[in-house]
């Protein structure tokens, strides 16, 4: 409830959310029973099976043999349980399952992240880094400075007055999850609630503020109904009691750098259901708005292993593994520190507005048609005059939203230096070698030398075509790009590459631009498909 909650839920609001969740799910799972008497005892074994499975190939998960242990228990248990004791069988798993979920809030930690942190970082930084000093005197250098946020963030403060809010950013990397936080706070709003993968709260640095700042758990390589159900009756429970939401549609960060084609639909569909169950219980503030928000970073922490895997997965061949930079505190710290040092600029840029059946909403949080219309968002969902749920339909409605959601990410998109020379360096390698098809290319590129008055050419043509697309709020062209020549935003690139990169995507040497790192170019180059034809 952004207007009235300052923090997340405590303890005793925790427990408040827990019995009603588990009396959701074991509420819709004995009306499936009634008409099949063998519905729990097949879903428990279904869950058993699962779990077991689960466990025994991630062992050196803490509390995987306490697991494998309970389920085992379970198992043995069902073929002689009473229907009773089926039911208190399941009781027990969601409340297992709703103990892992939940994530704590520390008030103390959050001050720490939202003030304290930035600010220390920014004496470390400066303290390491003499040119960031020279060219920011009289004034240190700071995090806030190098987060942009843009768009329609004003829209954002206002419904969060009028309804629960669900923001859905763009996930390029694990530094998505802590900026966004951080975002909310710099906008004025309190902590929202968010889900994060099971294997990052064993991340060094990340875990530690993940664990103490609200974020639930969400296992994604749970796919049984049971542990689904729950997770889903956990997100609908906690927005109809007004915590707002960070919803990462994407499900995962993007591997090869381009936008995802398709979103998760999952916890998205629980706008909708939570919406029907507001107005059943005749809630004064009944909407929930879905807010898309776009991020883009002139480097990324963790791009060489992320298309390393993308490519390893798509080919099936070894492409040299690399660990994840974002599990090396080295590596984030490095990142950082050039993030600072190179005064780059991450792009946070809030959309339009939606409900939940993805019509735009103006700033009173009215619903519009396509002609500007205000229409009435009950409409959608009523039945025989009374709202109701309708799974079909409103999985209908979700995918319809997600539809939009997608469009805005392109909209907003952030052209930059380093993603606008990729881009034009990549088209003109492909072109060069005659080839189609992208991945094989990759093994051609490496080494590839292309005239260096070529590209520069070719760069003043793609930002010129981007620039007409911004007018037309097809894509957003940062102000930072129109300010540099052709030349200019090569030059930018190739230093900012090569300062944070051991191998960057290319090399600029003796009037050519050689191409260091086929994967890495074809990175960076993905985040502008599909907008221009370079030619």
């Amino acid at each position: 409830m952004s207007s009235f909650r300052q923090y997340l839920p405590d303890d005793q609001q925790k427990q408040n959310i827990k019995t009603e969740v588990v009396r959701r799910v074991l509420y819709d799972f004995f009306i499936s029973a009634r008409e099949d008497d063998y519905f729990i005892r097949r879903k428990i074994n279904e869950t058993v099976s699962a779990e077991i499975e689960r466990w025994r190939s991630e062992r050196s998960f803490p509390l995987a043999e306490d697991y494998i242990r309970f389920f085992r228990k379970v198992r043995r248990k069902i073929p002689s349980a009473s229907d009773s004791e089926r039911r208190y069988i399941l009781k027990q798993i969601v409340e297992l399952y709703m103990d892992e979920i939940q994530g704590h809030f520390s008030p103390i930690i959050y001050r720490l992240a939202t003030r304290i942190v930035p600010r220390g970082l920014s004496f470390i930084l400066a303290s390491i880094t003499p040119s960031s000093i020279i060219s920011n005197l009289p004034h240190l250098p700071d995090v806030d400075s190098h987060i942009i946020i843009s768009g329609n963030k004003d829209i954002l403060l206002k419904l969060a007055r009028k309804g629960s809010i669900i923001l859905c950013p763009t996930h390029v990397s694990h530094v998505d999850s802590p900026v966004i936080g951080y975002v909310v706070y710099k906008v004025g709003l309190p902590p929202f609630l968010y889900g994060a993968g099971l294997n990052l709260f064993s991340n060094p640095i990340l875990g530690f503020f993940m664990k103490n700042l609200g974020a639930y758990k969400v296992d994604r390589k749970r796919k049984h109904d049971l542990y689904l159900d729950t997770l889903k009756h956990y997100v609908s429970t906690t927005l109809e009691m007004e915590y707002d939401h960070i919803f990462f549609p994407e499900g995962t960060r993007s591997r090869n750098g381009a936008f995802q084609k398709k979103l998760k639909m999952g916890l998205l569909g629980c706008g909708v259901r939570s919406y029907i169950n507001n107005l059943k219980n005749k809630s004064p503030r009944p909407n929930i708005y879905v807010v898309p928000a776009t991020f883009t970073y002139h480097i990324t922490l963790e791009a060489e292993s992320l298309v390393r895997q993308y490519l390893e997965d798509t080919t099936k061949e070894d492409w040299v593994s690399y660990k994840d930079e974002a599990f090396v505190p080295s590596r984030i710290f490095e990142f950082v520190k050039r993030f600072i040092e190179l005064d780059m600029k991450l792009v946070v840029r809030f959309s339009d507005a939606f409900d939940v059946f993805g019509n735009p909403v103006d700033e009173d949080g009215n619903s519009l048609d396509p002609n500007g219309r205000t229409v009435d968002p009950k409409r959608y969902v009523l039945k025989d005059g009374v709202p109701e749920h309708d799974s079909q339909r409103d999985a209908e409605y979700t995918k319809e939203l997600a539809e939009k959601i997608l469009q805005t990410y392109r909209k907003d998109n952030a052209v930059l230096s380093t993603n606008l020379a990729s881009f034009v360096i990549f088209e003109l390698a492909m072109k060069k070698i005659g080839e189609t098809d992208e991945i094989r290319a990759l093994y051609l590129l490496e080494g590839l030398n292309i005239d260096y008055q070529e590209v520069i050419r070719y760069i003043d043509i793609a930002k010129n075509k981007f620039n007409e697309l911004h007018q037309q709020n097809k894509v957003f062209v940062f102000y930072r790009v129109n300010e540099k020549t052709a030349k200019g935003i090569l030059d930018t690139a190739y230093r900012v590459f090569s300062k944070y990169h051991e191998r960057p995507p290319f090399r600029i040497t003796r009037g050519k631009v050689k191409i260091e790192n086929a994967p890495l170019l074809y990175y960076y180059r993905n985040r502008l498909t599909n907008y221009i034809s370079l030619y």
